[in-house]
């Protein structure tokens, strides 16, 4: 039998009685370049030279990871607040105030 542990609260999830939620995670890098668009600049020779120049990486180099991933098991409490404060800051560090 399959047993599920909450990877917040390290309450065991009963997937009988409770509800599991998975929480993925995906970090990847931003490609800036990807994000802009110019007019001057031909988009589809642009995607051409990316792709190639992508394929090129993995043929060289097969350990290449450009996505890390991470998956998380929460219990409905942990979940609700998951969702009220996915990064976990403290709420009173967010405001911020100038230096006037």
């Amino acid at each position: 039998m399959i047993h599920y542990t909450c990877d917040r609260c390290k309450q065991k999830i009963d997937p009988n009685t409770q509800v599991r939620y998975v929480v993925t995670i995906d970090v990847q890098t931003a490609d800036d370049a990807m994000g802009v668009y110019d007019e001057e600049v031909d988009q589809l020779a642009e995607l051409h030279l990316e792709l190639e120049s992508l394929n090129e990486a993995i043929d060289i180099d097969d350990s290449v990871e450009t996505v890390d991933r991470e998956q998380y098991d929460l219990c409905e409490d942990c979940h609700r607040q998951f969702l009220k404060n996915p990064l976990g800051r403290d709420p009173l560090l967010a405001i911020g105030f100038s230096n006037n």
